[in-house]
């Protein structure tokens, strides 16, 4: 394990961001598509009947084209739902994108109105953001613990799916005891 300060952490962060950034909108609609056509053409998804996926936001990967396939193919779609004061993140299903609107961060969400809160199983996909990425499969988020927090509490037997751009995998992140591995991560060039 690789100590590492929150301040270094931190420019770790703001580095891969600007970078991230840089894209422009055909390169992230691209090789969102690539990111996308990997999962949707794997056997894991073919198997689950469950997709828990974040709502992309900015320039992170564009999760829209898996959601709308995994809706029309009947999959039941949960995304995340943030309570900022508590911390806490659940996962409540949806039926279309359009039930979703701004919410914690600007980032779409389902409105308090029409929350469903799913749990996942052994039949379950978890898409999983993030900033950047090891191919021992750990990750470095955005800060908040969002992830983390629901994963020490929520996760079960469900496959977790990291989906980044290939620059934002590196050979080893700095990590701390309370991380968690992924089982996969997919970018437009590999499967991790």
């Amino acid at each position: 394990m690789t100590i590492i300060s929150e301040q270094e952490k931190e420019k770790l962060r703001q580095s891969f961001l600007k970078k991230r950034n840089s894209m422009d909108t055909h390169e992230i609609k691209n090789y969102s598509r690539k990111i996308c056509d990997r999962i949707i053409h794997s056997t894991l998804y073919q198997k689950s009947q469950k997709i828990f996926t974040f709502v992309s936001f900015g320039t992170e990967v564009d999760t829209t084209p898996l959601i709308i396939h995994a809706l029309s193919n009947h999959k039941m779609v949960a995304v995340p739902k943030v309570f900022s004061k508590t911390r806490k993140m659940i996962f409540s299903r949806i039926t279309d994108l359009n039930e979703l609107g701004k919410g914690h961060f600007g980032i779409l969400e389902p409105p308090s109105s029409l929350l469903r809160e799913e749990t996942s199983d052994e039949k379950t996909l978890f898409i999983v953001p993030g900033l950047i990425f090891d191919i021992e499969k750990y990750r470095i988020g955005y800060g908040g613990g969002y992830y983390d927090i629901y994963f020490k509490k929520n996760l079960s037997s469900a496959i977790t799916i990291g989906v980044a751009y290939d620059f934002q995998v590196i050979s080893k992140i700095p990590r701390e005891s309370h991380d968690i591995s992924l089982d996969w991560i997919v970018t437009e060039k590999r499967c991790i």
